[in-house]
């Protein structure tokens, strides 16, 4: 299997059938229509914005999650409102990005009746970037954070055993005339996904980026992804980001901490009962009236300090050219995912 780069050689879908052949494989795989509606179109944004990681070549993490028992694709999440601007949310085993769709109108009632709002998730499973968690909250006028915890892969900074998971946070903002600023990283060096996607060519990760499964540093991928440790971003900085997340994603939501693994013995299943924290925030009531103007302002300062793209907006260029052409897939992932298919 192969996720990304170029097209010659791929076999071409168009958005509607890479979707039709997203939502038939989690039907078919214990999946409610409603869990395989969300879900095929996270594979597709995916596919559509990148990481491509993320979208079909991450099929097999669904599937092992699903034909195993890990994860109920039949989860109906439930929602507790405990004070006007606290949703706690409980994912029944099941997909967070399901119950995120489900209450997201509650998350931005409540943000533009309190002026900030937080969802807090646990008991959920999440495979994809948290950017299409945000984006809807930014397109709706809200400013809003998101961090997650995932099974434990990453050392801190000096360490010598797997505590964080690879702890994820985003971060998305509205701005004038345009689509939302909308941004996500790993807090490890480099995310899990990119180093399976690499591992399946032999392509060298950059250095700094793991050990191996005796603790040495290496860029050989393979060795990285067979037993082998994640190292955070920028040493002790990007250790004490991931630190807060488990905090703030962990901690705060009763969802499991990376160490508390639930399925240790179960490698090819990337999901793990974990927690999110999604705050959302309304400028109109924290800010008052002209806080896109402001952005405005600060993005043309950005713009005049460097030749950069404004984070997160390397999706808008992925996206326009996805929508002209469709998506290109790699012909043995394509069967493979087809494969998931009954005969």
């Amino acid at each position: 299997m192969s996720a990304g780069g170029s097209s010659e050689g791929k076999a071409h879908l168009s958005f509607p059938a890479a979707r039709a052949l997203a939502e038939s494989v989690f039907r078919a795989n214990n999946c409610s229509e409603q869990v395989a509606e969300v879900l095929a179109d996270v594979i597709l944004l995916c596919e559509r914005d990148g990481p491509a990681s993320h979208g079909f070549f991450s099929m097999y993490n669904y599937m092992f999650g699903l034909q195993g028992g890990h994860v109920n694709g039949r989860g109906e999440a439930s929602l507790d409102r405990t004070r006007p601007g606290v949703l706690r949310v409980d994912g029944d085993n099941g997909y967070g990005q399901v119950a995120m769709r489900r209450f997201r109108e509650d998350l931005i009632d409540a943000a533009r009746e309190a002026g900030i709002a937080t969802m807090a998730l646990r008991n959920a499973h999440n495979i994809g970037p948290l950017r299409h968690d945000l984006e809807p909250l930014a397109e709706a006028g809200l400013v809003a954070f998101t961090s997650v915890v995932s099974r434990p892969h990453m050392t801190p900074h000096g360490g010598a055993k797997k505590l964080f998971g690879t702890d994820p946070i985003a971060f998305a903002c509205p701005r004038a005339g345009s689509e939302p600023i909308v941004w996500d990283m790993a807090t490890s060096a480099v995310s899990l996904m990119e180093i399976r996607v690499a591992a399946e060519t032999g392509e060298a990760i950059p250095p700094n980026a793991a050990v191996d499964k005796h603790g040495n540093p290496t860029t050989d991928s393979r060795a990285a992804a067979d037993g082998g440790m994640l190292l955070p971003f920028a040493g002790h900085k990007g250790s004490a980001i991931a630190f807060m997340v488990e905090i703030m994603a962990a901690g705060l939501t009763g969802g499991r901490f990376a160490f508390e693994d639930a399925d240790p013995d179960a490698p090819g299943f990337a999901g793990a009962n974990r927690g999110q924290i999604i705050i959302a925030m309304d400028p109109e009531i924290l800010h008052g009236p002209g806080f896109t103007d402001r952005i405005t302002a600060f993005l043309e300062a950005y713009g005049d300090s460097t030749p950069e793209r404004v984070p997160g907006d390397g999706r808008l260029a992925r996206r326009a050219r996805a929508e002209a052409e469709g998506i290109f897939l790699d012909p043995g992932l394509l069967e493979t995912v087809r494969g998931y298919l009954p005969d």
